[in-house]
């Protein structure tokens, strides 16, 4: 879960505990983004086995360079797209990075890797093979009909 402000990770976390919630990151990206982010350090509270573990976040550990924000700004509806469509027939570059990066942390809560490292080998794997692109398609293929 992304928040729009730092001061809300971990007692949003705790509040997700509260709930019954098993396993969930909260996180906040150091640029102001509700995600984590790929232009520096992310604060992340993590809820697992009852717990609330805070720490930071810099990509680099996971082996994904920093970037500019520029370089991760959308645009209009047709834009962003076609940004996906990119991603998703394997173009390589930051706007890739940063959905390898947010896709291993739901990943990794959903218990399909044991760390954001494995989590990100899965989501390279999911893009490389076609499999993400697959789910699109019939994400679209459900909802026009």
């Amino acid at each position: 879960m992304g928040v729009f402000d730092a001061k809300w990770v971990q007692p949003l976390a705790e509040v997700l505990g509260d709930l019954g919630c098993s396993h969930a990151l909260v996180v906040h990206g150091v640029d102001g983004l509700d995600e984590i982010t790929l232009t520096g350090d992310s604060h992340i509270a993590e809820l697992k086995n009852g717990k609330v573990k805070t720490y930071k976040l810099d990509p680099d550990e996971l082996g994904l360079e920093i970037c500019f924000s520029d370089e991760l700004k959308g645009g209009t509806p047709e834009e962003n797209a076609k940004m996906i469509e990119g991603v998703l027939n394997g173009e390589k570059g930051p706007k890739r990075d940063i959905v390898l990066l947010n896709s291993a942390a739901a990943i990794y809560v959903a218990g399909k890797a044991k760390s954001l490292e494995l989590g990100v080998q899965c989501a390279v794997e999911s893009i490389d093979s076609g499999k993400a692109r697959g789910k699109l398609e019939e994400l679209c293929k459900i909802s026009n009909a």
